[in-house]
């Protein structure tokens, strides 16, 4: 009987095995339910044509390759690199080479099975001239070649230390050789198939772009069904779709936050010291003599500058006095240096004097439109100490490529280090310090620092080299710190969850992304 009643048991116990593991089961692979809309920042790309991941300029466009693309690895919720397309990697002592062991048994949208030729074949198409990826200078620098070891095994060859090598390899999005070439670049942009979370159902190029969850997605199903991001440019027009329920999910400007905050319906999720905000001195890359190329008078233009009271008055949490070039998340960074310039104007007046102004002079301001309240305010400080800026505001895209071209005069907005959650200091500030996004700005000092800084191997000489680049940064003073910038998300009363990548201002993994059951 005892024999007979212990059988009974374990059958119930077997039983109850089963049954719990059929339904951790199910509840892993759930279909995905409900919609979300985003709005979004615009995006940037070079080509006119559609969408092609590998002509991403910005950013922002992060956002879209994350929907419908997989990179080799990507990012957890704590900035921690994790598995993606390769199940391992092991970089050469000497960063000679880097080896990546594939994923087996991967599909792309399209049914196309992926493979090592399709690594190889991305990171060369991403290298590609004429389609201008913002990484593909870098590789080009940096990469060798890329071999084929074995259908799942990619190795890639190095030409000297790339420590941003696995930062970039998140958001270079792999895609299928053999439809790319059989359809052709055009015919890849109008219709984009890659390997992520999402599949692409229809877009509008710089409008929309609406996607649906892959079920059983090798890496993660997505919580949310339909997922469609919008690209609108008006901050107003973003907050407004979120309190009428048009949009789920938008990115906020600083000065909506205190209306999201007050709406009992909405709340805010943060992405922390997403990039640094800086005052660029345009002139010292013209050859015309300028006041800003004496130091006594760019140290006086700093201390003009009310930080605290600015950030106060019109950043609303979302931004936050700044004094160095790094992010807490980086190694070397100091929170007992980070000390931003005071408001002196006192100093500042002083300093004038001494460098023959002390009449002042006329120069000219130019502000990104998304912050031209702000600097309005650090006109009126500036004439306070007799630096009179006539405040030019182009238009976003005119901006951007006025910016890059180093077509600016006089002073300005410079959003950068753009710091996006890169935890390598290097990777992180170059485009902005010595790379696309400069302005020419770069000394010899500063270019032989970031160098050491991008060849440094290990945490500790990664720290040191960091350190030395932000005091040279401070002490050239070709740009300076003014804030650092939160990212707020504001979100509809159906977002359950939301756990982004720490740092970026653009958002990843929204796979994740959770709405409560109706």
């Amino acid at each position: 009987m005892a024999t007979k009643k212990r059988k009974m048991s374990w059958t119930v116990a077997g039983f109850l095995m089963v049954f719990i593991f059929f339904a951790g089961s199910f509840a892993l692979a759930a279909e995905p339910k409900g919609e979300v809309v985003f709005c979004s920042l615009v995006g940037s790309w070079a080509t006119r044509v559609a969408y092609d991941p590998h002509t991403a300029l910005g950013g922002s466009s992060e956002t879209l390759i994350s929907l419908a693309f997989d990179g080799l690895i990507t990012k957890d919720d704590k900035s921690a690199d994790q598995p993606a397309l390769a199940e391992s990697w092991k970089i050469a002592g000497d960063w000679s080479a880097a080896d990546f062991s594939l994923r087996k048994g991967v599909t792309f949208h399209n049914g196309d099975p992926f493979t090592a030729k399709d690594v190889k074949f991305s990171l060369d198409r991403a290298m590609r001239e004429d389609l201008q990826f913002v990484y593909g200078p870098e590789f080009k620098r940096h990469i060798k070649s890329v071999e084929i070891v074995n259908d799942y095994h990619v190795r890639i060859h190095l030409k000297a230390p790339f420590p941003g090598l696995l930062d970039r390899l998140q958001t270079t999005a792999i895609v299928p050789k053999n439809y790319l070439e059989k359809v052709g670049d055009a015919g890849f942009a109008a219709k984009p198939v890659g390997a992520g979370p999402f599949r692409v159902v229809k877009f509008s190029r710089d409008r929309f772009f609406e996607v649906e969850a892959v079920e059983n997605h090798y890496r993660k199903t997505p919580f949310v069904k339909k997922f469609t991001s919008l690209n609108l440019a008006e901050s107003s027009t973003r907050l407004a779709m979120l309190k009428t329920g048009e949009a789920d999910l938008a990115c906020l400007q600083a000065t909506h936050i205190p209306v999201v905050e007050k709406d009992p319906k909405l709340k805010i999720f943060w992405s922390r010291n997403t990039y640094l905000m800086t005052l660029v001195f345009f002139d010292l890359a013209h050859p015309e003599d300028s006041p800003f190329k004496d130091p006594r008078v760019r140290r006086a233009t700093s201390l003009a500058i009310d930080r605290k009271g600015i950030t106060k008055a019109l950043g609303h949490g979302a931004w936050e006095p700044w004094g160095s070039y790094l992010a807490p998340y980086h190694p070397g960074f100091d929170a007992s240096r980070n000390l931003p310039d005071p408001y002196n104007p006192e100093k500042s007046r002083q300093l004038l004097a001494e460098a023959g102004y002390g009449m002042g002079f006329d120069t000219v301001l130019v502000a990104h439109p998304n912050y031209r309240a702000a600097f309005e305010a650090i006109q009126q400080q500036l004439r306070d100490v007799g630096i009179r800026a006539r405040l030019e505001v182009p238009e976003h895209g005119a901006h951007a490529s006025m910016f890059v071209a180093g077509k600016f005069r006089g002073i300005g907005t410079g959003t950068g280090p753009y710091w996006s959650g890169i935890t390598q200091p290097g990777v992180a500030g170059q485009t902005h310090i010595t790379g696309t996004w400069s302005c020419n700005l770069a000394t010899p000092a500063v270019k032989k620092a970031m160098d050491s800084l991008m060849m440094a191997i290990g945490d500790t000489a990664i720290a040191e080299c960091a350190r030395e680049l932000d005091k040279i940064l401070l002490k050239e003073m070709v740009r300076v710190p003014l804030w650092t910038i939160h990212q707020a998300f504001g979100a509809a009363p159906k977002i359950q969850e939301f756990p982004g990548v720490p740092g970026l201002q653009h958002p990843r993994r929204f796979e994740f992304l959770k709405v409560k059951d109706k």
